[in-house]
C-alpha cells in the first residue's frame, strides 16, 4: 500500500530527494489503550520501509548517507509518522517534535 500510495503521489507531484538525510520513525500509540501495546524497535518493519522511501526520495539508505531516529509517542490513535529531512535540520526539528507530543517516556 505504501508503495502504492508514493507512486501515485509522484506522478503527480515532485518529490524531494536527498543524497544525506535524517529519516525519523515516530510510532504513535493510542493513549486511551494501556501502553504494554508498545513494541520494541527492533520489532519493527523499518528496514522495509527505508528501502522504500530510498527508491523515491534518497541516494540511498545506507548508514554513510541516511541517519535512522525512532520515538514512541502517545496520542489519539495508533499511527507510524515518518518524516525525512536534510541532516542539518534534525536538531531543530528534534527540539520541536519533543515539545509538541507527549513522549511515552514522560510517564
Amino acid at each position: 500500500p505504501l508503495y502504492f500510495a508514493l507512486e501515485q503521489y509522484a506522478k503527480e507531484n515532485t518529490l524531494p530527494h536527498y543524497r544525506e538525510c535524517v529519516v525519523c520513525f515516530a510510532q504513535v500509540y493510542d493513549q486511551a489503550l494501556p501502553t504494554r501495546r508498545v513494541r520494541d524497535y527492533d520489532n519493527l518493519e523499518e528496514k522495509q520501509i527505508l528501502d522504500l522511501l530510498s527508491s523515491f526520495v534518497m541516494a540511498d539508505d545506507t548508514g554513510l548517507l541516511c541517519d535512522a531516529y525512532n520515538t514512541a509517542e502517545l496520542g489519539e490513535q495508533d499511527c507510524t509518522m515518518i518524516f525525512v529531512m536534510e541532516k542539518h535540520r534534525f536538531p531543530g526539528w528534534l527540539a520541536e517534535h519533543k515539545s509538541s507530543l507527549k513522549s511515552i517516556s514522560d510517564f
